[in-house]
């Protein structure tokens, strides 16, 4: 559909029938005349026992601000108790996280001590010790004796182990 304006505030719509006349102004809703008997009817009753409660219910009676009073000081409380406990939580947070750092920084150092202490006895090192410093040789064929291996954990010596022959 196609509008045009022509005119003050007239509008012709083209649509697929018929060439149509708008305004555009809103029609506006015709609302009936008041008569007295509908007047009547629409009249709202009211009880006047029934007002003067209505109205005593719009004010504030002292239980009731007691109660109110109670509400929000165990709102305010809870608050508080909800803050004290949230800053704990933060205190330990922080706790742990200095902790794990300081693990990290001791497993650290504690690697570096191994390797240094691995690195710094190498076996050419023992070798040449025992040989020049403690007079240690090695064994010759037929010095090693060898026992069968019993069930049990350990070994019980007896008496002097026996020489090779």
């Amino acid at each position: 559909m196609e509008r045009e304006r022509t005119g003050k505030d007239l509008y012709y719509v083209d649509g697929s029938v018929v060439r149509r006349r708008y305004s555009a102004e809103p029609a506006r809703r015709r609302v009936p005349e008041q008569t007295p008997a509908r007047r009547k009817k629409e009249r709202i009753i009211t009880y006047p026992r029934a007002a003067v409660q209505a109205e005593k219910s719009l004010y504030f009676d002292r239980g009731y601000l007691v109660v109110l009073m109670m509400a929000v000081m165990i709102m305010i409380a809870s608050l508080g108790v909800m803050v004290y406990l949230q800053g704990k939580v933060d205190d330990r947070e922080r706790n742990i996280r200095s902790l794990q750092y300081n693990l990290q920084e001791i497993k650290t150092d504690n690697a570096a001590y191994a390797d240094s202490l691995e690195s710094k006895y190498s076996l050419d090192k023992i070798y040449e010790v025992a040989t020049k410093d403690l007079g240690m040789v090695y064994s010759q064929k037929g010095q090693i004796v060898y026992y069968e291996k019993a069930n049990e954990d350990y070994v019980k010596q007896l008496r002097d182990v026996p020489e090779a022959k």
